[in-house]
C-alpha cells in the first residue's frame, strides 16, 4: 500500500540532477517521484516543471515514474489553468495505456475539468 507523503520543493538544479539520473537509471539520494510532485505542487514555474512531466513521460523506462509524470501534468492544468497543448495530448494518450496505473485517470480528469470543461461553463454563466 502506497503511503501519501508530501514531498518538498527541491531547487531546480537538484531537481534537474535526480531526475535526469532517474532517466539514466543511476542511483540517486533523491527520489525521481517525490521530486517532480514536489516540482508539481509548488514550483511557480510551469514551464521547466512541464517539460520535465513530458521528458519523462517519453523517456523513462519505469512505469511508476510515467504515471507520476502525467499526475503531475493534472497537477499543473489545475494550479495554473493551463498546459501546453502537446501537454494535453499526452495526458490523454497516457490514460489509454493498460500499462499504467490509475494515477493516469486522475490526471485526465484534472485536465478535462481544469482547461476543457472549466470554459464551456463560464461561457454558458456569461449568457445567463
Amino acid at each position: 500500500m502506497d503511503v501519501y507523503e508530501n514531498p518538498q520543493l527541491v531547487p531546480h538544479g537538484l531537481a534537474n540532477e535526480a531526475l535526469a539520473a532517474a532517466l539514466e537509471g543511476r542511483d540517486q539520494m533523491l527520489s525521481a517521484n517525490s521530486v517532480l510532485v514536489g516540482l508539481a505542487l509548488y514550483d511557480d514555474d510551469r514551464v521547466f516543471v512541464e517539460r520535465w512531466c513530458k521528458r519523462i513521460a517519453h523517456e523513462s523506462v519505469d512505469l511508476r515514474l510515467v504515471a507520476t509524470a502525467s499526475l503531475c501534468l493534472g497537477h499543473l492544468a489545475r494550479r495554473f489553468g493551463c498546459l501546453e497543448p502537446e501537454s494535453v495530448m499526452l495526458v490523454r494518450q497516457l490514460a489509454e495505456r493498460t500499462d499504467l496505473d490509475g494515477r493516469v485517470f486522475s490526471a485526465l480528469d484534472d485536465v478535462t475539468f481544469c482547461l476543457e470543461e472549466l470554459p464551456d461553463r463560464r461561457k454558458s454563466e456569461q449568457g445567463r
